[in-house]
């Protein structure tokens, strides 16, 4: 799902941001460190220079903002670029499941998918608003 462009924290915070608020939704900084820290052994520090990294070009994948209501708080949202590369994260692991369960058609795959984000959270498929 890193596709050789992103490190696995990286994703994460990709799949944090996107499954959480969804397209167009903006998330605390605070949370995504929170939610990070249960996957990985991650610093506030690093929790930064990696948001970082994903906001700057070449990848441009988040944008951060001043959160309107408390001045020292970060927002963190996914841009077009963003939103994009997680579809290419979902094709990935469709693909990957591919060949890992060959006797799956891949309405079966996207079916257990979509089962799998109604049992434990809400990943989108590609169906934007």
């Amino acid at each position: 799902m890193c596709q050789g462009q992103l490190s696995r924290q990286q994703a994460a915070i990709i799949w944090l941001i996107e499954s959480e608020v969804g397209a167009h939704g903006w998330m605390r900084r605070k949370e995504i460190e929170r939610l990070l820290s249960d996957w990985f052994e991650s610093r506030n520090s690093h929790v930064t220079h990696l948001l970082r990294e994903l906001a700057e070009p070449p990848l441009a994948l988040v944008t951060q903002r001043t959160n309107p209501d408390c001045a020292r708080e970060k927002l963190v949202a996914l841009t077009d670029n963003g939103r994009a590369h997680f579809d290419t994260m979902i094709k990935a692991g469709l693909d990957y499941f591919a060949e890992l369960f060959p006797h799956l058609g891949n309405k079966e795959l996207q079916d257990g998918i979509r089962f799998l984000g109604r049992a434990f959270g809400t990943p989108s498929l590609g169906k934007r608003s």
